[in-house]
């Protein structure tokens, strides 16, 4: 019986070892900017086969890529400079552009969603709080069978295939961000794409940023693996409006994220405080853990995430065209758990 005892509590321990193993990082924080550490973070894509490439901050906020082929294949090689489709990495965007509207009085956290769509179901008790938190109670998870032509169809689409479940709890649907992408249009004047254009592009010198219609499967990195074809990846993006309908490059994503963002504390400021009291820690396109906040972006056939520290203005990504949605959030939690210094989990 004595040894039983023994036995298990010796199970316990090296049980509580593991764990503590896969918790706390072993060696020192990745530290931003040094050699050695863009060295660990090729080894790390290296070592699990990513296809693809990290930015990360050096000194004073200069991006440094890093890339990693797994590939001879020059049209699958993912580069800096070329197009990739930004999935749920757009939905950063279309929340800045929620803010700047709040920020000049053309609508609030508490506005309802039937001043703009009445006839969604249920719209007069959906705020734009909570499409901002995912929140809203709205669902829909429909495809087309064909790409979506143009913005007129992609919100008909929507509002023909939404879903309301009442329950007002946490559900990550891209429907919430759909429907503030036609928020941003009908506040602005001009269609959802030409707001992005005109506020956040030209003013940042975005040259690679491109609406799905505009982009020809050419520009952009092919999936590896041959499972996946330009068919389904146009169909994928033409009804993620407002969230994932943009093609940008991975230099491109980090200009934004890093000059609209990061470079913007009293709206990410905001967005903690927002996010502070929810059910998950997520507001206006990203999550909230301490001072880091995150994203990750997925269709068929590409990966993509970031983490940064708004405080400190230190930020990583990865973009990658031969890794699933799980290896990606391994990765993600790699870099929050070790470049962060932040633990695992949200």
């Amino acid at each position: 019986m004595h040894r039983k005892k023994v036995a298990l509590i010796v199970v316990l321990v090296l049980c509580i070892a593991a764990l503590f193993l896969f918790i706390v990082p072993s060696g020192d924080r990745i530290n931003p900017g040094l050699k050695s550490s863009q060295r660990q973070l090729k080894d790390y894509m290296k070592s699990h086969h990513i296809n693809g490439l990290m930015i990360v901050s050096g000194k004073d906020g200069k991006p440094i890529v890093i890339m990693n082929n797994e590939t001879s294949n020059k049209d699958e090689i993912v580069r800096s400079d070329q197009l990739f489709p930004t999935a749920s990495l757009q939905k950063i965007m279309t929340g800045t552009a929620i803010y700047n509207l709040q920020q000049k009085g053309q609508l609030d956290w508490n506005t309802p969603l039937s001043k703009y769509y009445p006839q969604v179901s249920g719209s007069s008790d959906i705020t734009i709080r909570e499409l901002m938190n995912h929140t809203s109670g709205l669902v829909n998870n429909a495809r087309p069978s064909e790409p979506l032509k143009n913005q007129d169809e992609q919100i008909d689409f929507m509002l023909k295939h939404m879903q309301n479940d009442h329950l007002h709890t946490w559900d990550y649907q891209d429907v919430d961000y759909e429907l503030l992408a036609a928020i941003i249009s009908k506040e602005s004047g001009v269609s959802y794409n030409s707001y992005i254009q005109k506020n956040f592009a030209k003013p940042l010198k975005l040259h690679q940023i491109k609406d799905y219609s505009e982009v020809k499967q050419n520009e952009v990195p092919q999936p590896m693996g041959g499972n996946v074809n330009w068919h389904k990846v146009v169909v994928t993006t033409s009804s993620d409006f407002g969230a994932g309908n943009l093609f940008i490059s991975p230099e491109d994503y980090w200009k934004f994220v890093y000059n609209k963002v990061l470079k913007d504390p009293k709206m990410i400021n905001e967005y903690a405080q927002q996010a502070k009291h929810q059910e998950v820690a997520y507001f206006g396109g990203v999550y909230f853990k301490g001072n880091v906040i995150r994203a990750e972006g997925s269709i068929p056939g590409y990966n993509s995430c970031f983490v940064a520290n708004y405080r400190t203005k230190e930020m990583i990504m990865l973009f990658s065209n031969n890794i699933n949605y799980l290896t990606l959030k391994r990765a993600s939690d790699y870099l929050l758990h070790h470049y962060m210094g932040e633990g695992f989990g949200l």
